[in-house]
């Protein structure tokens, strides 16, 4: 094991903080039109400070056509209509300050829309002074029927090549994503003071920081060459480990979009950064690098079991430790609901949910929740492709039909790997539009989540929403769950068990979890008194109890 750092942690509000994410689209309907929208979250804020977080998270409101529902941005510095106002905007931030709540928004400054005034320019000549704002390359040749060759062997996140031809013009532009979601050139200056220009612009507008969409897929590889694919390869990516991700100039990219927005204010930057683990991490999260406050790890997203979690967790904390600072996060948008994808919503639903929030809100890190994590909401089945919108699922669903798979087979493998799993409708009450819309939502509402409605969750003092509410409280309140050093006690089997050290006045905190559905044996002798936190009522000194998640 390598030494950790002895250093202790500098204070910051976003240290503290426990972000939670909301998908506008999806979380309250003001206006009866179906879709979320800015005044609808102002109106639940009261229950947002309930919960007890610190600091919002929202994904894209710029305006948008919606081919990746609003992450394709047409124009970065308006509202999208469906949305609100800018000063629906600013009575949000306002509330917020009123409840001494924090906002960091969602930026997609690796692509914009096909439909964005800046492509519109770009792709209207080869001479126009926005022509290098994107990735424009010359066919190889054409074949035997005329048809342009493609640049290389890039493919597409959202199925297919990553070029899309350009009739006009004569050229194909880049897509690592929709094709009408075009790749930014951040090898031309005037298209990263733009970017700058747009964080600035809502940073004057009273947001605190940023989530910054695919952030570390801004640089491409130099000449755009082919991805080495062995015979029968049919890896959809793009090859962004090696040619899309983590590219130079990179990190100068982002020490200069440090300088120029975040240098000298009180702001937080998070990256959305796909293929950075404890190998790479400090590249960009290091103090002294000034680059980002903060990674997503993705790779949590996929870990089979509580100790996988823990081991990767302590990977990277031995890495950072008094180096740079840690998030922590179990679910997104892009993503299923944890309960469904780690825990036990049939046997086991309270204990399982409260022991993931235990888990997310114990460790030397900033956790991101995601709306309905703190109702126990779980992934949805949709019985026709009708009722997605997802579009990597959809355009996922044809190929799949096209390649002689039914459509009950398409479907099962779209209910487990759907985005939209996280993005149908939140239930606020027990009305026809459970509280969320009087219209017809977006998107289908899930039945399945109706009888979790908050409504019901508030006025239930045993609901998994009190267990979130409680465990945030303590986080608040013990410091010592934010700063003190980890100790790891065991990891065996099922059972994981740590101590957080002391910190200032805070007292050393022991946490234990048995993150499986069988009883285990204690790993450590339970102290007499009350303990901070216990989410299988009395504590059995003698066995953990399926899921069982105890602080003292």
């Amino acid at each position: 094991m390598s030494q950790l750092s002895s250093v202790p942690e500098s204070a910051a509000w976003w240290k503290e903080a426990v972000f939670y994410q909301i998908y506008p689209r999806s979380f309250a309907d003001s206006n009866g039109d179906g879709v979320g929208d800015l005044a609808g979250i102002t109106g639940k804020l009261d229950y947002i400070k309930r919960l007890g977080v610190d600091a919002l998270w929202i994904s894209p409101i710029y305006a948008s056509p919606n081919d990746d529902n609003g992450y394709d941005v047409s124009d970065y510095e308006a509202i999208g209509p469906e949305y609100g106002s800018l000063d629906d905007f600013l009575k949000l931030t306002a509330g917020l300050k009123e409840r001494g709540l924090k906002l960091i928004l969602d930026q997609v400054l690796n692509h914009s829309s096909d439909e964005h005034a800046w492509f519109i320019e770009s792709r209207s000549s080869r001479t126009n002074p926005k022509r290098d704002w994107y990735h424009w390359v010359d066919a190889k040749g054409f074949d035997s029927d005329g048809k342009p060759i493609l640049p290389n062997n890039w493919k597409s996140v959202f199925e297919g090549p990553a070029w899309e031809w350009d009739e006009l013009t004569g050229q194909f532009y880049l897509h690592c994503f929709s094709r009408k979601q075009p790749d930014l050139n951040w090898k031309n200056p005037e298209v990263r003071k733009a970017c700058h220009d747009v964080l600035n612009t809502w940073v004057a507008r009273g947001t605190d920081g940023f989530r910054l969409d695919v952030i570390n897929m801004v640089a491409k590889a130099e000449g755009y060459p082919d991805v080495p694919r062995p015979p029968g390869n049919t890896d959809k990516l793009i090859g962004l480990d090696t040619h899309g991700v983590n590219q130079p100039p990179l990190h100068d990219y982002l020490r200069e979009m440090n300088r120029e927005v975040f240098e000298c204010k009180d702001l937080y930057s998070v990256g959305e950064t796909w293929w950075v683990d404890s190998t790479n991490t400090l590249d960009f999260t290091a103090y002294d690098r000034c680059e980002l406050n903060g990674c997503f790890y993705f790779y949590f997203h996929g870990c089979k079991s509580g100790r996988e979690h823990f081991t990767e967790f302590m990977k990277l904390y031995r890495v950072t430790r008094g180096k740079s600072w840690l998030t922590v996060t179990l679910g997104n948008h892009d993503s299923r609901r944890i309960i469904s994808r780690f825990g036990d919503p049939v046997n086991h639903r309270y204990a399982s949910a409260t022991l993931l929030a235990a888990w997310l809100l114990t460790l030397p890190a900033t956790p991101f929740l995601f709306q309905g994590e703190e109702l126990g909401l779980t992934d949805v089945v949709f019985d026709s492709i009708e009722d997605y919108r997802d579009i990597s699922m959809v355009n996922r669903y044809h190929m799949m039909i096209a390649e002689g798979k039914t459509s009950a087979e398409a479907l099962a493998v779209l209910s487990r790997d759907s985005r939209d799993n996280s993005r149908t409708p939140m239930p606020w009450d027990a009305t026809a539009g459970a509280g969320f819309s009087e219209g017809k939502p977006w998107i289908t509402l899930a039945n399945v989540h109706r009888p979790l409605h908050a409504a019901g969750a508030e006025a239930d003092a045993t609901s998994i929403f009190h267990g979130y509410a409680a465990l945030l409280a303590l986080r608040k309140k013990v410091k010592s769950l934010v700063y003190g050093e980890l100790t790891p006690i065991t990891e065996s089997g099922d059972v994981l068990a740590y101590r957080r050290g002391a910190w200032g006045e805070h007292p050393t905190v022991t946490v234990v979890l048995n993150w499986g559905g069988s009883s285990q044996p204690w790993p450590v002798v339970v102290p007499a008194g009350t303990p901070l936190f216990a989410n299988c009522g009395a504590v059995d000194g003698e066995c953990l109890r399926p899921w069982e998640a105890v602080i003292f």
